[in-house]
C-alpha cells in the first residue's frame, strides 16, 4: 500500500510538472523569453552616425557619419526616410545605403530645429512632412508608398496654402499641424483633419501665447505644444485645440529639446543641460533624472516595447543625450546609461 502510495504521488507530481512546462513551453521553447514582436532604435551620434539596436545595449553602426546630424529619422513600412540638412533620403535596406528623394517634392525648411515635421500616420497609410519646394512656399507634402514617391496635400479649406512646422495624431486618430508663423489667410495656427479624405481645417484656440518657436505632441487625446525655446513653456488642451492652459514647473529659458509621451501614459520633456522632466499627474513637471549625468541635455525620446509569445509586453524609454544613450525600464523613474556618448536623435 506505501508503494501504491508513494508511486501515486509521483505520478501527480509528474503530472503537474508536465502541465507547469506546457503552460510555460512549447515544442521546448520558453514562451517567457521569445519575442514575437522586436522592435527596433535608430539613433544618431554628434558626429551623424546612424547606429541600430534591438535589445538597447548592443548597437551596431549601419550608416557612417559625415559630421552632419540628421534632423529626422522615421521608419515607414520596411523603409527608413532621413533628413538631413534641407534633403530627404531614403533607405530600403535597413539603413546601409540612402538615396536622395529629391526633387520629388521635398525640401524641409532648415529654419525648424525640431524634427516633428515629418510622421508616420499609419492608420492613413501615410507619411507626412513639409515642403518648401513648391514656387517658395512651404506645403505639406505626403507619401503613401513608404517614402518612394510624394504628392502636394492640396485638400485644404479654401484651398488655401499654409506654413507647417509640425504635425501629431492623438488617439482618436485626429490628425493635427501647427503653424509657427502666421498667414494673410488663417488667424489659426493650430490646424485639424479628422481621416485622410477630409480637409485641413483651422482650429479656432485659446489661452496660447503668439510668436513663440511651438511644436506639437501629445498624450493620448491631450493635445500638447511646446515652445522649443523654453520661453513660454508648455501647454496643453483636453478639448482637441480650443483652449489650453499651461503646465508648471519646467525650467525657464532653457532650450526644450523634446517632447514625448511613452506609451501615452506620462509626458516627457527633454532640456537643455538639465536632464528629463516628466508630468506628476496633476499638470505640473517634476525632474526626473535618477542616473543620469548631471549637466545632461536631453535631445530626442522614444519609447519601444516587446512583445513575447506568453502575451508579455515588456516596455522601455530611451533618450539620446550629450551623455549617452540612457534606458528605463520603469516608465523615466530611473534610467541606466547603456552607451556613452554625445547623440542627438534617436527614433
Amino acid at each position: 500500500m506505501k508503494g501504491k502510495t508513494l508511486f501515486g504521488k509521483l505520478s501527480l507530481l509528474a503530472l503537474f510538472v508536465v502541465a507547469f512546462q506546457s503552460c510555460k513551453k512549447e515544442n521546448g521553447i520558453d514562451n517567457n523569453n521569445v519575442i514575437e514582436a522586436p522592435y527596433a532604435v535608430f539613433v544618431s551620434d554628434v558626429n551623424g552616425t546612424i547606429l541600430n539596436t534591438n535589445d538597447g545595449n548592443n548597437y551596431k553602426t549601419i550608416f557612417p557619419g559625415d559630421g552632419t546630424v540628421p534632423r529626422a529619422l522615421v521608419t515607414v513600412g520596411p523603409n527608413i526616410i532621413m533628413i538631413k540638412n534641407k534633403e530627404a533620403f531614403l533607405s530600403s535596406n535597413g539603413g546601409k545605403n540612402f538615396n536622395p528623394l529629391y526633387p520629388l517634392a521635398i525640401t524641409v525648411p532648415t529654419n525648424i530645429k525640431w524634427p516633428y515635421f515629418i510622421l508616420n500616420v499609419e492608420d492613413q497609410d501615410r507619411v507626412y512632412t513639409t515642403s518648401s519646394l513648391v514656387l517658395g512656399s512651404t506645403l505639406i507634402s505626403y507619401s503613401q508608398s513608404n517614402g518612394a514617391a510624394w504628392m502636394t496635400d492640396t485638400n485644404r479649406v479654401n484651398d488655401t496654402p499654409f506654413t507647417v512646422e509640425s504635425y501629431t495624431e492623438l488617439s482618436n486618430k485626429t490628425l493635427y499641424s501647427f503653424s509657427v508663423g502666421s498667414t494673410a489667410h488663417y488667424v489659426s495656427h493650430l490646424f485639424s483633419r479628422a481621416s485622410k479624405d477630409a480637409p485641413w481645417k483651422p482650429v479656432t484656440s485659446s489661452g496660447l501665447p503668439a510668436n513663440f518657436n511651438f511644436y506639437l505632441s501629445h498624450n493620448g487625446n491631450t493635445l500638447i505644444v511646446t515652445d522649443y525655446d523654453g520661453i513660454k513653456g508648455s501647454y496643453y488642451s483636453n478639448d482637441f485645440g480650443a483652449t489650453f492652459s499651461p503646465y508648471s514647473g519646467l525650467p525657464l529659458n532653457k532650450t526644450l529639446y523634446a517632447t514625448y509621451a511613452p506609451f501615452d501614459e506620462t509626458v516627457l520633456v527633454g532640456t537643455a543641460n538639465m536632464g528629463v522632466y516628466k508630468t506628476n499627474g496633476a499638470g505640473t513637471f517634476v525632474p526626473s533624472n535618477s542616473g543620469i549625468d548631471v549637466g545632461t541635455s536631453v535631445y530626442s525620446i522614444t519609447a519601444k516595447s516587446n512583445l513575447y509569445k506568453n502575451g508579455v509586453i515588456k516596455k522601455y524609454v530611451y533618450i539620446a543625450t550629450s551623455t549617452g544613450i540612457y534606458k528605463s525600464e520603469d516608465l523615466a523613474q530611473t534610467w541606466v546609461k547603456v552607451k556613452q556618448g554625445d547623440y542627438r536623435l534617436i527614433y
